[in-house]
């Protein structure tokens, strides 16, 4: 049979078991507010239950329970759940990016009214037909310069601007890589606390929301696939994270990422990104997140050779310098001299007005024929320019757009990608708005549902501490009220 003392055990068992719920519960609270934090929950199961020891069966009523103690502390964590926010909160990083690098462009090209390239050219082109009305008037000729350093100006200011911008996005990339390898080290470092931890059955549940935190942020700067090492298996506890099929995070040790010692294909002023930090080190597979857009709109949509803003505007410039020092070359200015340059530069960064011509308009050659100083032949078919530049230079290929039309052509492109990425980016606002939801709802603290818990434990608590008070009662009566006959 069972001892005396038998329901003190099962008194006390109880106790512990609700106490530790009261303790979790406050844990929760505690931590309500706190970011990253995920809901704890105690697991209360029954102990083994007391057989009496016997060949046959036993005369008392059967197996009788023990109690029940708390078995572990548990985390509202879903796996899967974690996996789907994480792909997804890395393709929104990567669309904000994106979205955010091209506004800046966007603000740089924007034509506020008399001071945006569309409009310095119409300006150039108008006072051009001026000149063609009487091309011997100096005033018109000061002018026509005027407009033209107006114009090389803004090309200058916008591809500095363009190149400004190129140049913070990448400073951005190199921030970015040196956080994912202070990440991976984070994540290394709890990984080790946390084997170290549940080595011995329990369950190390702010550890682990540490490394999922940082997790987190990792698969928003590189597309990420975590893996945990399970039980039984060296270092279980701990994690794999890849990206692509290379290796970041291998349990217990990390690979770091860097910048290469090779210049991009697509962008030549600025470094790739490699896995490891050996020279023949394999370029790292950064998926689809925030690095990998920034680097996009620095490689292709800024830098890209040919298509890129800052080569489209330079073939403007270049198109533009080679279609007027053609013509001009062909005319004589007031002097009765043949032109020279109108202007100097190869592309948007360079293009300037001749010096000369700034110091003395009269060398704008807009004539024809030397001596002929009413004949304006050549200053209009420079003005002409601005409805086609192919079909009166040679040098230029016969689809080549005129500067105005391939500058338009320019904007348009930059606000359909701009308008892109501003509908990529609401789509997956709406996704990781939907997850994150569906995150806190299963793994977020509730007030009121922490507040009926902690009720739960308590009056439990109360009634286990009722037993015990019961078998003391009935244990005093034995001990101080049985066996005193005789005395």
């Amino acid at each position: 049979m069972s001892s005396a003392f038998f329901g003190l055990d099962v008194a006390l068992r109880a106790l512990q078991a609700q106490q530790t719920g009261i303790d979790v519960t406050g844990h929760n609270v505690a931590n309500a507010n706190t970011e990253g934090y995920s809901r704890q929950n105690v697991r209360i199961v029954a102990t083994d239950p007391y057989t009496e020891p016997a060949m046959n069966r036993s005369t008392t009523a059967g197996q009788l329970g023990t109690g029940s103690i708390a078995k572990d502390i548990q985390r509202a964590r879903d796996a899967f759940l974690d996996t789907q926010f994480r792909t997804e909160d890395g393709s929104l990083q990567n669309a904000l990016a994106r979205q955010d690098a091209l506004e800046q462009v966007e603000t740089v090209l924007d034509e506020p009214a008399g001071v945006g390239i569309n409009g310095l050219l119409n300006k150039f082109y108008s006072n051009l037909n001026l000149l063609a009305g009487d091309p011997s008037d100096l005033p018109i000729r000061t002018n026509v310069v005027e407009q033209a350093v107006s114009v090389t100006q803004a090309f200058n200011r916008i591809s500095g601007q363009l190149t400004s911008i190129q140049q913070g996005i990448n400073n951005e990339v190199v921030s970015n890589i040196n956080e994912v390898n202070q990440i991976t080290k984070q994540i290394v470092q709890l990984s080790k606390t946390i084997v170290q931890v549940e080595v011995n059955g329990q369950n190390a549940n702010d550890l682990r929301d540490q490394r999922d935190a940082a997790i987190d942020r990792l698969s928003q700067l590189v597309q990420t696939n975590v893996t945990e090492i399970p039980k039984g298996s060296a270092n279980a506890g701990s994690v794999t994270i890849t990206i692509g099929s290379q290796v970041l995070v291998d349990g217990t040790t990390n690979t770091q990422v860097d910048l290469g010692t090779t210049t991009s294909v697509t962008n030549p002023p600025f470094l790739d990104v490699t896995f490891g930090t050996v020279p023949a080190s394999p370029l790292a597979t950064l998926g689809n997140a925030a690095i990998a857009g920034k680097i996009k709109v620095r490689d292709v949509d800024i830098g890209g050779a040919g298509t890129g803003y800052l080569a489209q505007l330079d073939t403007i410039a270049s198109n533009l310098i080679t279609a007027v020092n053609t013509l001009h070359a062909t005319g004589f200015d007031l002097s009765g001299n043949p032109g020279g340059a109108f202007f100097t530069g190869t592309n948007a960064a360079t293009i300037s007005l001749s010096s000369a011509i700034q110091a003395n308009p009269s060398l704008i050659a807009a004539s024809s024929a030397a001596g002929s100083v009413g004949n304006n032949d050549v200053i209009l078919q420079i003005a002409a320019l601005r409805d086609s530049m192919a079909s009166v230079i040679p040098p230029l290929a016969a689809n080549t757009p005129t500067s105005l039309s391939s500058y338009s052509s320019l904007i348009t492109d930059l606000g359909t990608n701009n308008q892109s990425a501003r509908s990529d980016s609401d789509i997956q606002q709406s996704l990781v708005t939907l997850l994150t939801q569906r995150r806190q709802s299963l793994s977020g603290v509730s007030l009121d549902e922490e507040a009926t818990n902690m009720v739960r434990y308590q009056r439990a608590y109360e009634a286990a501490a009722r037993v015990l008070t019961a078998n003391d009662e009935m244990l005093d009566k034995l001990i101080n009220s049985t066996g005193i006959v005789g005395r």
